[in-house]
């Protein structure tokens, strides 16, 4: 440590000395600690593993039976206290109850940071904001680390395909090795920002809102910078369009302080059957050495006005037809000819103009590729396998006509006497079909994995555009770092290139989502009644 400490005592970005990382603990620390603090009295110490102090009444040794014992970092108490040669009480990855876990215990004074409280491998980084929420309402948490910045991939070439890829364990034909686990940055191995980045950023910007009405409350979290460095932007978006855009006046807002904006001169006459957003930003007034004039440093979205639930009414005066061929239910109208099958109760097929668009049914589907957090984790297929082990069991589906338009009911069990789906297709004569899902599961049941349907479509709808958060993906404990609006990307660009395939893609909040060619306007549109998770 003394080497350690005397290459980098001058840089004035090292904040606090660390005695090592999972070394185990003994006097060797107290040791370290004890020359580190007379050498350099401005920083503080920190270590991990220096967790329960045997010296203290109430220590119960970890072999002891009564050492409560949970198998995971989340329930680390303070054993009574951590041990006294270290300024802070650190801990490894928590639940967004441990923090209060851990004040709670009242043991201990000291700050209290998590040095690693979230492993960002692969497709990852969940649940920072309700983190963050917690560390800034309880004074004694100082904030945490994030394992780690960067990927570790080594560009490598495939000697068969002559393809670059980024290599991890193992792909150098080496025996030993920890496999991808160099591959948990939230940028990738090319500096890229990953959607983490995206999300990090937000929860850590130097500047909040909120919105009541029309009253925009905006917060400086800095400690000693005005939000007059920066320049605020109101843009107001018509359906995901940007319609208005604003430059306002500096906010002279000193360090933790608030203020409050009337925006409504800022909202123009909405009608009646458009959703408008609010969209904030806090950009650079001039050049930084790490950034240019014009760089967005915070931002905000909010909902000013929701659109009306969509209504399916078909204009067309002719009815659509249903016959029963080759076990399925076809229902046919002008230009398209579709089958719902009486084997699994599914659409496994629609004809558009002659051609196919079905390539796989559309069932029901409550389960996800693996993330390497599961897999290297906590192994959901084991601990949620109720939903991993079961397919739904077709049980019944039936057909009826309602006016001009088809109605077919499949029912399903998911898992026996716990689990049931219903799937309503009503076909309208011009050839929507407006689906309605209900899931009825006991409350006993593990945690789903994913509720929704999943179907093939035709190859060549690869141009993805769609109205709802991104531009990358995004998922529901994942989604504050990025805005509503209309985006178009072909396949390749929406799909997220993780080292490891893994489940990806993901984008929240869509009203509506396109797959379609390239060059002409053939293809699929899904819409939902409400925002909906959807991925190609």
């Amino acid at each position: 440590i003394r080497e350690l400490i005397s290459r980098d005592k001058n840089h004035p970005s090292v904040i606090m000395w660390s005695l090592g990382n999972e070394a185990g603990k003994g006097p060797n620390h107290a040791a370290m600690a004890s020359w580190t603090d007379n050498f350099d009295i401005t920083r503080p110490i920190h270590y991990e593993p220096a967790q329960g102090n045997p010296r203290l009444d109430g220590y119960i040794d970890e072999r002891d039976p009564q050492y409560p014992s949970t198998g995971d970092h989340s329930h680390r108490f303070e054993n009574p206290q951590d041990e006294p040669y270290v300024d802070m009480v650190s801990r490894f990855y928590p639940g967004v109850f441990t923090p209060q876990f851990l004040v709670d215990n009242k043991a201990d004074t000291r700050p209290i940071l998590f040095v690693e409280y979230s492993h960002s491998m692969g497709n990852s980084t969940g649940n920072l904001k309700e983190l963050w929420d917690e560390f800034r309402r309880l004074p004694r948490m100082i904030g945490g680390c994030i394992w780690d910045y960067k990927d570790q991939g080594l560009l490598k070439v495939d000697e068969k395909t002559g393809q670059e890829f980024y290599a991890y364990g193992g792909d150098y034909g080496e025996v030993r090795h920890d496999g991808n686990f160099c591959i948990n940055g939230i940028v990738a191995s090319d500096g890229r920002p990953k959607a983490a980045m995206y999300e990090n950023k937000w929860v850590y910007q130097p500047a909040t809102s909120s919105l009541n009405g029309n009253a925009l409350t905006i917060k400086n979290r800095q400690a000693t910078q005005s939000l007059a460095a920066y320049v605020p932007i109101i843009k107001i978006l018509e359906n995901g369009i940007v319609i208005k855009t604003y430059e306002l006046k500096r906010l002279d807002v000193d360090a933790g302080e608030n203020i409050v904006l009337d925006i409504k001169k800022y909202l123009p006459k909405m009608k009646k059957h458009s959703e408008y957003l609010l969209n904030l930003k806090f950009q650079l007034s001039e050049d930084e050495k790490w950034a240019n004039k014009g760089f967005v440093v915070a931002t905000d979205q909010f909902l000013i006005q929701a659109k009306e639930e969509v209504d399916y009414i078909s204009k067309a005066s002719n009815a659509a037809e249903v016959s029963e061929m080759d076990g399925n239910y076809q229902v046919s109208g002008t230009d398209f000819n579709i089958k719902i099958s009486k084997v699994n109760g599914a659409l496994n097929s629609y004809v558009y103009q002659g051609e196919e668009q079905v390539f796989a049914p559309l069932l029901p589907n409550f389960t996800r590729p693996f993330t390497d957090n599961d897999s290297k984790g906590w192994k959901p297929h084991k601990t949620l396998k109720h939903w991993y082990n079961n397919q739904p069991l077709l049980t019944s589906v039936k057909t009826k006509k309602l006016g001009n338009d088809v109605v077919v009911v499949s029912n399903y069990e998911m898992i026996k006497d716990s689990a049931q789906v219903h799937v309503t297709y009503n076909i309208k004569p011009n050839g929507i079909i407006k689906v309605d899902y209900e899931l009825k599961a006991l409350e006993a049941l593990p945690n789903i994995p994913k509720v929704g349907m999943q179907m093939g479509i035709k190859n060549e709808f690869k141009q993805i555009s769609w109205y709802g958060k991104g531009e990358v993906e995004n998922y529901v404990d994942r989604n504050h770092g990025f805005f509503a609006e209309r985006y178009s990307l072909t396949l390749d660009e929406f799909i997220e290139p993780y080292v490891r395939p893994q489940e990806n893609g993901n984008r929240t909040e869509v009203r509506w989502l396109a797959s379609t060619t390239n060059t002409k306007n053939e293809g699929m549109l899904v819409v939902g009644n409400q925002p909906l998770s959807m991925s190609v």
